[in-house]
């Protein structure tokens, strides 16, 4: 009697132990689930399928595992890549590109000042896509509000859809213009499965390569 008794407080004192684990991973993973990441110096690596708030690098590059989501994701000097399946709230970039791969979800805007900004398909951007120096090319995306640049080329492709407008700046500073910085023509393509569902803004000499029978608004030339 005494041995079964003995069996079973191990017994009761092993699930106390592995209900009290799961309680603390399950405390751990939901705190960690709340984290803001920051760093000044090196890159940050999102783990597949972690949930974090916001993400900030001054000098490092930004990589988020597949199946993880964050809020606000920015970095000065650095790249961002955003795997598969990946949701976030924006992500901003000064000098860097940012690429997402398949069926990423961005709540807000993707920008970027030096840099180019690839979707992959899937993809689906609530509101807009903007950069200033750099092209913007989506693949079978759809983007909420507008795509726009400066100084960088368009690529609409494999049934994108952007359903505001899409707008190319005009060259900015006299510095720029001086020096010759985006003399070249700015280039719009859109390919045959793709639609712009507002109108096409041009503020500068832009080269237009729209297929037949794409469905886009009217394009309007502001210079």
């Amino acid at each position: 009697m005494k041995e079964v008794n003995h069996t079973m407080k191990l017994t009761a004192a092993t699930m106390l132990a592995m209900l009290l684990g799961g309680y603390l991973y399950s405390s751990s993973a939901n705190a960690a689930e709340v984290t803001d990441i920051s760093k000044v110096n090196g890159g940050i690596r999102v783990p597949a399928e972690e949930r974090v708030r916001d993400i900030s690098s001054v000098n490092g590059g930004i990589d988020i595992g597949s199946g993880a989501s964050a809020e606000k994701i920015e970095t000065v000097n650095g790249g961002i890549n955003l795997d598969d399946g990946v949701e976030i709230e924006r992500a901003e970039t000064v000098n860097g590109g940012i690429r997402l791969s398949r069926n990423v979800s961005v709540h807000g805007s993707l920008s970027t000042v030096n840099g180019s900004i690839q979707t992959s398909p899937g993809t689906v951007v609530d509101r807009r896509v903007s950069t200033v120096n750099g092209k913007i090319r989506l693949h079978d995306t759809r983007v909420g509000e507008n795509v726009q640049t400066s100084n960088g080329d368009i690529f609409l492709t494999d049934g994108s859809v952007v359903e505001g407008d899409i707008i190319v700046e005009s060259r900015g500073s006299w510095f720029g213009k001086f020096f010759g910085f985006g003399k070249q023509p700015a280039k719009i393509f859109i390919d045959a499965d793709s639609s712009v569902m507002g109108d096409i803004h041009l503020y500068r000499e832009v080269t237009l390569d729209i297929a037949d029978g794409v469905v886009a608004g009217e394009v309007i030339e502001h210079f």
